[in-house]
């Protein structure tokens, strides 16, 4: 019984990664990146300007300039609202609370 639990115990230690273990969470850059391609997939961001805006999001965000939960919020609300077509509202809703916030978009 004991020799099961440390063969288990000891896969366990091998098989996963020890940044797993100790609970820490993937750096922020792939977490920014993912915000990218769902922002362009999600809002169905079609024309170049719809792009380069999203782009400008994301990068704020990066150098913490712009809050991540007001964009996954905006966005949220965005798509809950206009599932056909979601950016006019994303784009137009986050300027004002960007403005509000003192935020240049």
């Amino acid at each position: 019984m004991r020799l099961a639990t440390a063969l288990l115990l000891a896969g366990v230690l091998i098989a996963s990664p020890p940044a797993l273990l100790r609970g820490d969470e993937p750096p922020a850059v792939g977490k920014v990146a993912g915000l990218e391609d769902r922002l362009k997939t999600g809002l169905r961001a079609r024309r170049p300007e719809e792009h380069r805006f999203i782009e400008r999001v994301v990068l704020l965000v990066r150098e913490g300039n712009l809050p991540g939960k007001l964009v996954d919020s905006t966005y949220l609300w965005a798509v809950e609202r206009q599932q056909k077509y979601p950016y006019p509202l994303f784009e137009r809703a986050l300027r004002i609370q960007a403005d509000r916030l003192g935020i240049d978009l």
